[in-house]
């Protein structure tokens, strides 16, 4: 995990070195990147690899916005004028990118550069859409929210699955809402297919809420850490071939 954005403070996180690294890393800015947005026509190469080659235009028509609770958001990537306008409009102090920080994109390169003038932390979260939360996924995601600045506002690309998973476990680990009862993994409005390979986060929960049910006293990240057998969990889950077709090809989700 990845932070930009008011460097001054440093908020650390107990976890593990590695991709789920939970302790604040280096700023970024020494991150060398592909794209210059220092001169106009690097800014424009770059604009037009985020808008087209990264699928950023297709948020001007579906931008997939949608409240959490009063002070947590959720969306697919927005457009810069999108990022200006949410932060101004409900004082964003955080904002989550589930994609995880990439030199090699240019809609990151414009992401940091607008979080950095706007005075917002930008926290880059590398998680899976088609694989289960691992035990330090949740350890990281419960102790983010226990830290963050908010206002928060989550994204990943289209924000329909890793969005909805973060949100999800925003619900559970930080309002306390049992698994059974989050919503945030749905087709309408959020467009998460879960016959899809991306549906293997639903098998992955109905597997905890079905053992919730018999052990009430042990919460989700204890029955990761010492009960669930991910294997076996991953060997039972089975997709519809339809549906990944159009979550792979058609929707082309990460």
């Amino acid at each position: 995990m990845r932070e930009t954005g008011r460097p001054e403070q440093a908020d650390r996180l107990p976890g593990q070195r590695g991709g789920n690294d939970t302790r604040q890393q280096e700023p970024s800015e020494a991150v060398p990147l592909r794209f210059n947005l220092s001169t106009p026509r690097g800014r424009r190469r770059a604009w037009l690899h985020a808008m087209f080659k990264e699928h950023n235009f297709t948020n001007l028509f579906r931008f997939n916005f949608h409240h959490i609770s009063n002070n947590a958001f959720r969306s697919s990537q927005p457009t810069m004028w999108q990022l200006r306008r949410i932060v101004k409009k409900y004082g964003i102090k955080t904002i989550l990118n589930l994609k995880g920080a990439n030199p090699n994109s240019a809609y990151w390169a414009f992401e940091r550069e607008q979080c950095e003038k706007l005075g917002v932390r930008l926290i880059d979260v590398d998680i899976k859409s088609r694989e289960a939360p691992s035990p330090e996924n949740l350890r990281c995601a419960k102790a983010l929210f226990g830290w963050v600045e908010y206002p928060i506002w989550m994204h990943c690309k289209a924000g329909a699955d890793r969005a909805g998973i973060f949100a999800t476990l925003f619900q559970y680990f930080h309002l306390d809402i049992p698994i059974e009862q989050t919503d945030q993994l749905r087709l309408w409005p959020y467009g998460h297919i879960r016959l899809s390979k991306t549906g293997k986060i639903d098998h992955y929960l109905e597997q905890y809420a079905t053992f919730h049910k018999m052990h009430p006293g042990i919460g989700l990240l204890e029955w990761a850490e010492r009960v669930a057998d991910h294997g076996q969990i991953d060997r039972e889950f089975r997709t519809f071939g339809l549906a990944s077709f159009i979550t792979d090809s058609l929707l082309r989700r990460e």
